[in-house]
């Protein structure tokens, strides 16, 4: 295998340090690096002073850059706390509209519950998620369930047909309205969403009702100032409570004037707050209040129409900030003079150094080579081994499919008999029909013998049947993976088991295969899955009177669920711990092969093989595959 990397670095370290300990130094080098320093610190005393002048507007642009970057964060984690509050109402909207309570009470429909039990509801929603109010309008826009119904100013009975939250959402299926309330007087943002019957018309709208005190109540506490515009300039979130529903300067005085006269923010004048914009960069801005200066920055709310707002007080920050960049360049130049001696030590080692590595520079590409050559054989002799292993791999994969192959004609070995028992009979009803039907010919009843040549067809037919299962049934599976009906799949696991089902006088019980369920599956592979299910099943009942064998199929939308039940022994709790173990079996004559080899199939194909709780007081497995009708859904669309 790869030997461990630090080796070479430690190699190559002991090598760099020997080597350049024994490489000395002139003195010729040493005086002309003394000079060379001279020059340099006198450049460096002179660029000083004329830093000193400029460090005021250096320290008044790095104070812009970091409050900036400050402001940013900050609005970061605002915006994101406010766009994943309207996601999470706009989610329990969404999840209402589809409450099937919901829409058979707006149908008319009793059976799902009164108005009162869902005013309960409403309620505890309102409750549990925060909501400050949430209700249920109908068609004609009257609120008829509401989780205020038991406060003084209840929603129940009120019509909102004038708000525009109900129009917009009958016609485009959902809104959002900021406005003051009309019974709370309270801003807030209305999420509404159309509620739509089974013939996909409107039936009614729900609507939940937003405020944001706690956000803005934190807000109160920073030292910055934040607020929330829309896009006509209004102001309706602030952590300043004056500036609540007041406008911006910048503010259209025609847009204003329509916002009052629709009353959508009640009678508030919407007077400016007194912020002027004095300049403006490519980020941030600086806007005046009075007489005080602002650093602003803006950013958009996602999923919405709104824009996050940020000031910073700078004009006290400013002036200290061009103090200390005085007094710290100030500093830095004392520092710079004391520091130049020790400068002009280092330096002169750096420069030493720099000629030993110029000598050490071909000794240790020698040595590299050396290494490299090392490396490039462990790298082969690496390479030869996963080689291997890969073919290991392939050879254990071939094996396990040859071992699938031996259990399947292993089984077929087993039902053999049964099989030829089942052909048995309809040839011997052949040979009788056909005696028949030459008697009946030199008779002269030729329509009694097409009836017994009718027979004969049915009963040829019947034994094609049962070999064609059989030879489908013991071939490897070629074909890809697609849509399997379980219904089809079931009978052709079932025709294999049949005759031992009637022997052991074992019942066969279905459930859910009226419908036609698909699966996404290969046809081979879950027939031989069931078939290793049942005739566990059939192993168990053995020497059991009046065993019972049930199949239920489910239909869960994105997967079909299979389920196998018998009413036998059921499974100990060893045999429970190693399941799916190879070579564990409770029959006394089982390789414990079938359900390891389920199991895999089933994962193969993307779902999972489970033991689950007794169905029929036995053993039950759950075949759990994706619902074909769903994946081809989400293909096409």
């Amino acid at each position: 295998m790869c030997e461990n990397p630090h080796n070479d670095y430690d190699f190559l370290a002991k090598f760099r340090t020997d080597f350049m300990n024994s490489i000395p130094v002139s003195s010729g080098l040493r005086r002309r690096f003394r000079l060379e320093w001279l020059f340099l610190l006198s450049v460096a005393v002179v660029l000083g002073l004329f830093a000193f002048w400029r460090s005021a507007d250096l320290g008044t642009a790095r104070l812009l850059t970091q409050s900036e970057q400050r402001l940013d964060s900050l609005m970061r984690g605002n915006a994101g706390w406010i766009q994943t509050i309207r996601d999470k109402f706009r989610t329990l909207s969404f999840a209402l509209a589809q409450d099937e309570a919901l829409r058979q009470y707006l149908m008319g429909n009793p059976a799902y519950g009164d108005a009162q039990a869902l005013n309960r509801k409403f309620e505890q929603l309102a409750e549990d998620t925060g909501a400050p109010v949430l209700y249920l309008l109908d068609i004609h826009s009257q609120t008829l369930v509401s989780s205020n119904w038991q406060a003084p100013d209840s929603f129940v009975g009120n019509h909102y047909g004038f708000r525009p939250y109900f129009t917009k959402a009958l016609e485009q299926g959902h809104a959002e309205y900021f406005a003051l309330g009309t019974s709370s007087g309270k801003a807030g943002l209305y999420i509404s969403r159309m509620v739509q019957g089974q013939d996909g018309k409107a039936v009614g709208v729900v609507v939940i009702k937003l405020v944001f005190d706690l956000l803005e109540k934190e807000w109160e506490g920073y030292g910055d100032r934040m607020f929330v515009s829309d896009p006509n300039g209004v102001i309706l979130l602030s952590g300043e409570p004056d500036w609540r529903l007041h406008s911006l300067d910048q503010a259209a005085p025609e847009q204003l004037a329509q916002l009052r006269a629709s009353r959508q923010f009640g009678s508030e004048a919407l007077e400016p707050v007194g912020l002027r914009m004095s300049n403006s960069g490519n980020r941030a801005s600086f806007w005046t209040l009075g007489q005080e200066r602002f650093l602003h920055v803006q950013q958009a709310v996602m999923g919405s129409d709104w824009t996050l707002h940020a000031m910073a007080p700078m004009d006290a920050a400013l002036r200290t900030q061009a103090f200390q960049s005085r007094l710290t360049v100030m500093g830095l130049l004392c520092a710079a003079l004391v520091l130049a001696a020790l400068g002009l030590q280092r330096s002169q080692q750096r420069r030493e150094t720099q000629a030993r590595q110029a000598l050490l520079r071909d000794a240790l590409e020698e040595a590299v080579e050396s290494r490299t050559a090392q490396l490039q054989v462990a790298r082969r002799r690496l390479e030869q081994e996963m080689q291997a292993l890969q073919e290991a791999r392939s050879r254990a994969r071939d094996l396990r499919e040859q071992l699938e192959q031996a259990e399947k004609l292993s089984f077929l070995g087993q039902v053999t008999a049964g099989v030829a028992h089942e052909i048995n009979q309809p040839v011997a009803a052949i040979e009788v029909y056909a005696d028949n039907t030459l008697r009946l010919l030199e008779q002269g009843q030729t329509e009694t013998a097409r009836q017994n040549l009718s027979r004969i067809q049915a009963l040829t037919q019947r034994i094609g049947s049962i070999t064609s299962q059989l030879c489908h049934y013991a071939r490897k599976p070629q074909e890809q993976e697609g849509p399997v009906l379980v219904r089809s799949a079931v009978e052709s696991a079932w025709q294999l088991l049949e005759h031992r089902a009637r022997a052991q006088a074992v019942a066969l019980e279905q459930e859910g295969m009226s419908e036609p369920v698909q699966v996404w599956a290969l046809p081979v592979r879950l027939e031989q899955v069931l078939v290793n299910l049942l005739r566990n099943a059939l192993d168990a009942l053995e020497g059991r009177s009046q065993g019972r064998i049930r199949i239920e199929v489910m239909n869960e939308t994105r997967h079909v669920r299979i389920v196998v039940s018998d009413n036998g022994p059921g499974l100990s709790a060893e045999i429970r711990q190693r399941l799916f173990t190879p070579f564990s079996s409770s029959r006394h004559q089982g390789l414990g092969l079938g359900l390891v080899i389920s199991h895999d199939i089933v994962a193969a194909l993307g779902g999972r093989l489970e033991e689950g709780p007794s169905r029929l007081g036995g053993a039950t497995f759950h075949i759990v595959l994706r619902n074909a009708d769903s994946k081809q859904d989400q293909g096409e669309g």
